[in-house]
Order: structure tokens, then sequence, then C-alpha cells
């Protein structure tokens, strides 16, 4: 029997400490607080939340992207927090509605709080095609017996004749108002020809010198309200900086000067909400002397002055190179039926006179 080996009950004693030991250790690194299962649970939490920020982060980046394809700029805010539906009309944020309806011409004013506040807008229902009986967003030529000049329309081209002479306006359609029109079903026009508010009192009716930057307007700003003096004495380029900065800082709306689509789509609208009214030959107040008070003697769909007080510059081309800028409608020292609202003129890039203003289209942000 010596001849035997075995273990003895101490060694397996200690064999099985240690062996429980190596479990409890095992065991610990497994499921404890900060084991190896709590870990890989904490790890794939963490993975689902990256990979949900993640495709937010994307969807939000694809968003922008396609913004900017489509000329809109890019913008991370959700549409639903720029704007509320009234009567089927969007209010863009800081705006309110203060009168009228879709039909008679939807009225909006700023109400932000801040330097331009208290600014009006009417609404201008649209589409792109004119379906379903709709006021298609398009330009249009506007001519009658006894104008002076005679528009046609002709593919892209609006034709005009002034006395044998052919020249023609021509604009590409902006991407910017056009999706903004497709989303909402239309835009927003100042309800009266952009004001100045802060400008001397002396210089309201006198700029010799023709200046674009004077004195009397170095400290105002524009504004969109009745019983303001008009801007004039301004460029067509300068009226485009003017309109384009009017929001720069809501991210809600996008401010433009008029263009030719605008301008023609408006006339439509007012002709046929006000039967009897033709744009063709009619202006509203127009008057011997020069009358700044940016209220017009009638309010066409709440939209005044179209056709007189000051004439206003527009986007559209002309094909003259020496005259390439275009203003519409007829100013207070001409007749309306030698200056109606949906007359085309042209002129250059510096001429700035008493009788030239702009008026601000609004769009509702994507």
């Amino acid at each position: 029997m010596r001849g035997i080996r075995g273990i003895t009950l101490i060694a397996l004693v200690i064999t099985i400490i240690i062996l429980l030991i190596l479990a409890g250790i095992t065991i610990n690194l497994t499921v404890g607080q900060r084991g190896i299962l709590t870990r890989a649970q904490e790890a794939g939490r963490n993975y689902q939340e990256a990979a949900r920020k993640e495709d937010e982060d994307l969807s939000k980046f694809l968003g922008e992207a396609d913004n900017i394809i489509v000329g809109i700029g890019g913008n991370s805010s959700s549409t639903e927090d720029k704007y509320t539906m009234i009567d089927g009309v969007p209010v863009p944020k800081g705006f309110e509605h203060t009168d009228g309806t879709k039909e008679t011409g939807f009225v909006i004013k700023d109400n932000s709080g801040t330097e331009t506040d208290g600014n009006e807008f009417v609404w201008v229902p649209c589409t792109e095609d004119g379906a379903n009986g709709s006021i298609k967003y398009d330009r249009y030529a506007f001519s009658r017996d006894g104008w002076k000049l005679t528009q046609t329309k002709s593919g892209e081209e609006i034709k005009v004749n002034e006395h044998g002479t052919e020249y023609s306006f021509t604009e590409i359609m902006p991407s910017i108002e056009l999706n903004s029109i497709k989303k909402y079903g239309g835009f927003y026009i100042g309800r009266y020809e952009v004001g100045i508010e802060g400008c001397d009192e002396e210089v309201k009716t006198s700029n010799s010198n023709n200046e674009t930057n004077w004195t009397g307007y170095s400290n105002g700003k524009a504004v969109v309200q009745a019983n303001k003096q008009v801007w004039n004495y301004i460029t067509r380029d300068m009226a485009k900086i003017v309109a384009e900065g009017m929001y720069e800082n809501n991210n809600a709306v996008i401010s433009r000067l008029c263009n030719s689509y605008v301008w023609d789509t408006v006339l439509q609208f007012i002709e046929i909400k006000n039967v009897g009214y033709s744009t063709n030959s009619e202006g509203d107040n127009y008057s011997g002397s020069l009358k700044h008070t940016g209220v017009g003697s009638i309010a066409r769909n709440n939209i005044y002055d179209m056709g007189g007080n000051v004439a206003e510059w527009t986007t559209e081309v002309c094909s003259l190179q020496d005259y390439p800028c275009t203003k519409r409608g007829g100013g207070y020292g001409f007749d309306a039926s030698d200056r109606p609202a949906g007359l085309r003129t042209n002129d250059d890039e510096t001429l700035a006179n008493d009788f030239i203003g702009l008026r601000l289209t609004l769009y509702v942000g994507m």
C-alpha cells in the first residue's frame, strides 16, 4: 500500500477553495456592476444612440443639401416651426393675419418686435401650371388700343413695339420662388410700395443731383407700411439689395424685389377678382403733383398703387443694352391711359429719380 500515491484531503480542500475563488471572480467579471454583460449592454445602447444620432444628422444634411440643390438655401429648422395655416394660407412666424380672406386679399402684418415690425403683405394665390382654374404664375403681355407701347408674348419673350421699333423683355423663373409657390400655392406681395422711415423731412420731394445714397436716406430703414415716405431716388441694383435684406434674419420668409412673374400674376389676380377693373388701362393714385404717402386712392384686393404713385423696379431684363433694367406701372406725373399698371418701360442701372421706387415680394421659407 505504501507504493500507491493519491491526493490528500488538505490538497483537495485547497483546490476546491481556489476553484471557488476563480468562479467568483469569473461571475463578477461577467454579471457584476461593471461586468462583461453589463458593459456589453451599455455598448449596445451606446451603439443604438450613436446610430440614431447619425441617422438624424444624415437626414438633416440631406435635407439641407436638397434645399441648396433646388435653390432655397440650407435651413435645419422644421417647416412646422415656420408657419401656421389660416384660411388655407400659410402665415409665417413673426407675422399675424390682420385683414381680408384668401379671395379678397389676405393681409398679414409683421409682429416680430424688430425694426421691421408692422410691415404688411397680401397673399396672391397661384399655381405653377394654372390647373383647376387657378391663376398661373407666369409672365403676361398687356396691351390695348391707344397705348404708346404695345406688348405681345412670344415664347419666353415679351415683345414691345414703340413707334415701329421692337425690343423684348425676358426673365428666367427663379427656383426659390417657384419651389415656394409649388408647396404653398402662392406668395405675398407688399401691400404698399417700400417706404422709408427716419429720413430727413426736407428731402421728401427733392434730390436735384439724383444721388442714390444721399444724406436724407442714410439713417432711414425700409418699411412696407401706410403713410410712409416712398423710397425713391434708388437705382435698380440698390433696390434689389434693399429688398433682399429686409428679412435676412427670419428663416421663415425670403424677401425679393418683384420679378416679372410676380408683377404680371398680381395683375391677373386683381383683374379676376375685380370685375370691371382693367390693369391694361387703369392705375391708382395718378395725380399732377408729387404724392408720397404710400397709400393709393383705391385698394385693389388690399394692394395699393400697382399703377400709380411711383413706378417700380423689377428684375426683368430688356434687350436694349444701354437700358437693360425694367420698371413697371406709372408714376405721379403720368396719366393712367398712357402709363397703366401693366406697362413695361426700361432704363439704365444708374437711373434714380423721384418717380421710381420698389415693391417687395415675400415667399414662405421651405
